[in-house]
């Protein structure tokens, strides 16, 4: 997992992780996420477009291409909201630090970086991960927090094959952040 400095005044104003890195990290990156999006259309268009050529049946061909469009279109989705910062309702910024390093310790998550600014969490890798690494990066915006969990693939490339799994620690994260508040408000009332 690489742990790139975070433009954090920018990362607030464009509601997206703006990462200081090479520019060539990127092309690369950027090079290998058009071959995981472009590999299977191509070559599923091209077994389709040779089927209409000889005039044989269409119907397999026309569903393996189809499945290939849909599996990319959300490939470019994934892709294109890796960098997301999702927006979450907090209470003081010194509480919410403190709830974050409760969550943190009852997750077991390693807190990476910690500061007034910015919170960088990692969660332990198992046996049944199908991912090299997931981070979660928080930001403190006044009271709220924008969080983003993002999932790597081998060589550090973030991996758009997680989505789903990251929206759903994301929901986890949310609810138990929210409990918290109520259970503090609760208290304090």
């Amino acid at each position: 997992m690489k742990f790139d400095k975070i433009d954090i005044t920018k990362s607030k104003k464009e509601n997206r992780l703006i990462r200081k890195t090479w520019f060539i990290e990127l092309l690369l990156d950027y090079t290998l996420y058009l071959i995981f999006i472009g590999v299977l259309p191509f070559l599923s268009g091209t077994y389709f477009f040779e089927r209409i050529e000889t005039g044989e049946k269409m119907f397999i061909p026309s569903l393996l291409f189809g499945v290939t469009l849909l599996i990319s279109g959300f490939l470019i989705f994934t892709i294109v909201n890796l960098d997301k910062l999702n927006r979450i309702n907090g209470i003081l910024k010194e509480e919410n630090r403190q709830i974050i390093k409760l969550l943190a310790n009852k997750f077991n998550w390693t807190i990476q970086i910690n500061n007034d600014r910015i919170i960088v969490l990692t969660i332990p890798w198992n046996w049944l991960s199908s991912d090299w690494g997931r981070k979660i990066t928080m930001i403190y915006d006044k009271r709220d927090i924008l969080i983003n969990i993002t999932s790597y693939g081998m060589n550090n490339l973030k991996s758009p094959f997680h989505w789903f799994a990251n929206r759903k620690l994301e929901k986890k994260f949310i609810e138990n952040f929210e409990a918290e508040i109520k259970k503090r408000h609760a208290n304090s009332a």
